[in-house]
């Protein structure tokens, strides 16, 4: 499904529908980056 597609695995046409499925909410930003901070920890 393309909401579980990362930004740069989405294709152009498929940009608009990514973009409304995702949580713009406080709690979903800070979701994010706590996953990305998670991700980028591993390699320190």
């Amino acid at each position: 499904p393309v909401k579980e597609k990362k930004l740069m695995d989405v294709k152009l046409g498929e940009l608009p529908s990514w973009i409304l499925m995702r949580d713009f909410t406080p709690k979903g930003i800070a979701g994010a980056f706590q996953r990305e901070h998670e991700r980028l920890r591993k390699y320190h």
